[in-house]
């Protein structure tokens, strides 16, 4: 493999040169390779089957992204330089979200006790579902938060029923991005 340095013509360069060489930079540095060889009668392997898929169906999700106006609008205000609608979507379907808080600390049990989740996502989180079970494990009541107008990451759930039991209560809280991936969190009380 050719070492290049310090040649501003190709520096950065990636990519297949004809049917002759590939560029490929690492770290920084603009190497030149032989074509990696490629065998078309090869049995895939599980991994790279379940690879393809996922890919696939990140490719069909970005094409119906784009297709829709409104969503293609929201996606391309999102990239950044160089990128396209398509590859923010594309990104999106390959990313599911987080959840980098739960805070129960004002959920007393009472209905207007409040649950507080702070959810990221590379895009925008869709929704945030929380759901409350008593210590017997039986579900006292569930619904979707309402995203806070001031702080977009953050999503306030508004308890509406009794739970007399809060020692070993279990609030969990399911975070899901527009391609539908799920971030999931609890925490026993």
């Amino acid at each position: 493999m050719a070492k290049i340095t310090k040649n501003h013509l190709i520096k950065g360069a990636r990519g297949k040169m004809g049917d002759q060489f590939v560029y490929k930079t690492r770290g920084g540095k603009t190497f030149i390779a032989e074509l990696p060889e490629y065998d078309p009668n090869s049995t895939p392997t599980d991994s790279q089957l379940k690879t393809r898929d996922l890919f696939g169906s990140a490719a069909a999700y970005a094409k119906g992204a784009v297709e829709n106006e409104q969503l293609k609008l929201q996606y391309e205000r999102k990239a950044k330089k160089g990128a396209t609608a398509y590859n923010m979507a594309f990104r999106d379907f390959l990313k599911k979200p987080s959840i980098k808080d739960l805070v129960t600390s004002r959920y007393n049990g009472t209905p207007g006790s409040l649950i507080r989740v702070k959810a990221k996502d590379d895009f925008r989180v869709a929704e945030v579902m929380v759901s409350i079970h008593n210590p017997e494990g039986e579900l006292v009541e569930e619904g979707l938060a309402n995203l806070d107008p001031i702080n977009r990451d953050i999503w306030i759930y508004t308890a509406t029923r009794l739970n007399a039991t809060l020692t070993g209560t279990k609030i969990s809280v399911v975070a899901r991005d527009l391609p539908g991936n799920e971030a999931e969190s609890s925490v026993i009380l």
